[in-house]
């Protein structure tokens, strides 16, 4: 769905939604990482680049490293989704935490960019704290770029 970016999916079907794996610094304590990901949520700025101008919620924060948050759109009042969750990284690598992330819209197909921007703001917050995370760009992410602005978006 191009209204969604995600770590989950199938890469012959969901290619364009399909985002890296963010991670937390090098040991890192579980701990630790889940107040990072606490303080940047909390400190989620609506109206960046022109989203999220309604707000947000955020509904669920589990001790387990899992957070849910709703994002809400000024004029038109749609919502979106956020979900994050914090897990030991691929070959159970203790020293290294990684974060499952979803940011999908409820309504549509395309999102006009606003799943990209909104996980674009919290990874350069998560980046700052020294998280390894990738910003989705037109390069990185061509057919999501493609899908919401148009072929001349590239």
């Amino acid at each position: 769905k191009a209204g969604c970016l995600s770590l989950a999916g199938d890469p012959e079907f969901d290619g364009a939604s399909l985002i890296t794996n963010w991670h937390a610094p090098k040991g890192r304590s579980f701990q630790d990482s889940v107040t990072d990901l606490d303080q940047v949520l909390r400190g989620y700025q609506p109206g960046q680049q022109g989203v999220d101008g309604g707000g947000f919620s955020i509904v669920t924060v589990k001790p387990s490293g899992y957070f849910y948050a709703q994002f809400e759109a000024l004029k038109n009042g749609y919502v979106d989704d956020l979900e994050f969750a914090l897990t030991p990284g691929e070959g159970g690598d203790g020293d290294v935490l990684e974060l499952q992330v979803r940011s999908s819209s409820r309504v549509g197909f395309l999102d006009a960019g606003v799943n990209a921007k909104r996980l674009n703001f919290l990874a350069l917050q998560l980046r700052a704290k020294g998280w390894d995370v990738l910003e989705i760009t037109r390069k990185s992410h061509p057919d999501y770029f493609i899908q919401n602005y148009g072929p001349s978006s590239l």
